[in-house]
């Protein structure tokens, strides 16, 4: 099926142009990009592992369910759409925190980054079908030899080391 987006401007005004999937997208347009991190009630944070035949960071795990907002879809509801088709968890737009705004020039992106608590069981998590192959939940004092470990999207691999280990770190004193 044929993936159709709303094309934006580079301050996010959406535009009256319609991107296709797959097809070059003008200069000076961007699509949207939706992404969210799922944190337990017991903070742990839920990874998901891609697919080993997907065309970017295949077998590496990502922070985060995400994708594109298809076409006359807001934010909010795209990245329902794409936590409940990634995990297979109900998220209720009240539980999204919005995290972060920024525009990749060099994908023509824009991207709105979420994170969302919940209060699920955990094994109840499911996988869709060539996008992922597996998925961890990682309690916050495992993250720092699961970074360490796996294969991670570089950032949100520096990402998650700033929210969540940065502040341990201990100051370094010049002398």
């Amino acid at each position: 099926m044929t993936e159709y987006w709303n094309a934006y401007l580079e301050n996010g005004q959406k535009t009256d142009k319609i991107l296709q999937r797959g097809k070059p997208i003008p200069q000076g347009l961007y699509h949207l990009v939706v992404e969210c991190l799922i944190i337990h009630k017991d903070k742990s944070i839920l990874f998901m592992k891609r697919d080993g035949k997907k065309p970017s960071f295949p077998n590496h795990y990502e922070a985060s369910a995400g994708g594109s907002a298809l076409l006359g879809e807001s934010s909010e509801i795209a990245i329902l759409r794409e936590v409940r088709e990634e995990t297979g968890i109900q998220l209720q737009v009240e539980q999204l925190i919005h995290h972060l705004h920024f525009v990749k020039h060099e994908q023509q992106c824009i991207f709105d980054t979420y994170w969302a608590e919940v209060d699920c069981e955990k094994g109840t998590v499911t996988l869709q079908e060539a996008e992922t192959t597996d998925f961890i939940w990682v309690a916050h004092a495992d993250l720092p030899s699961f970074l360490e470990q796996e294969l991670l999207i570089p950032r949100q691999k520096e990402a998650i080391e700033q929210l969540f280990l940065e502040k341990e770190q201990p100051q370094k004193t010049i002398v």
